[in-house]
C-alpha cells in the first residue's frame, strides 16, 4: 500500500474531507489531494502533524515502495531538467556563435542568460536524494569552463 493510499485511508476512517484534513495540516485541500494520489509527498513536518493526528507512527506511514516511488518522480524531474540543460546550453552556443559572426555583442546577452540557465537546470538534473550525496566540485569546474568559452567569445567578437 503507498502512502497516498494510506493517508486516504486514514482520513477516511477519520470521516474527513481533504479540506479538513489540510486545515489541520495547514495546507491546502490540493498539497492533501497530490499527496494521496502519490504525485507528492509532504514535507517531515506535516508528516509529524499526519501521524500525531490519526495516532500512528511516520514508519507505518511511509514503507520501502514509498521511498522508492519519490525516487522514481525525483528521477524524473531530473531528467526533464537534464533535457532543458542541454536546450539552454544550445541556445547559448547558437547566440555566442551569432555574436562572433556578426561581430555584434548584444548577442552574447544571450549566450550568458543559457549559459546562466544551464547553470541552473544542470544543476537540478541530478536528483535530489544524488545531489545531497555528491559534492559540488563538478559543477564548479563546468562553471567556469562554461565563462571562459563565453568570455573567450566575447574577447574575440571584440578583436573581431
Amino acid at each position: 500500500m503507498t502512502f497516498g493510499e494510506k493517508l486516504r485511508k486514514l482520513r477516511k476512517d477519520a470521516d474527513m474531507t481533504q479540506e479538513e484534513l489540510a486545515a489541520r495540516l495547514y495546507v491546502t485541500r490540493a498539497a492533501v489531494s497530490k499527496w494521496e494520489t502519490d504525485k507528492g509527498y509532504p514535507a517531515i513536518d506535516s508528516l509529524k502533524l499526519i501521524a500525531e493526528l490519526f495516532g500512528c507512527t511516520i514508519d507505518e506511514l511511509v514503507s520501502d515502495a514509498d521511498v522508492e516511488n519519490q525516487k522514481k518522480l525525483e528521477s524524473d524531474r531530473a531528467k526533464i531538467m537534464y533535457v532543458c540543460a542541454i536546450a539552454c546550453f544550445a541556445v547559448a552556443v547558437a547566440f555566442a556563435l551569432v555574436a562572433y559572426f556578426l561581430s555584434d555583442m548584444r548577442w552574447t546577452i544571450g549566450a550568458f542568460v543559457g549559459i546562466a540557465g544551464y547553470l541552473v537546470f544542470a544543476f537540478f538534473s541530478r536528483p535530489r536524494y544524488k545531489r545531497l550525496a555528491g559534492n559540488g566540485i563538478y559543477r564548479a569546474v563546468v562553471f567556469i569552463l562554461m565563462l571562459l568559452v563565453a568570455a573567450a567569445v566575447t574577447i574575440a567578437g571584440l578583436v573581431g
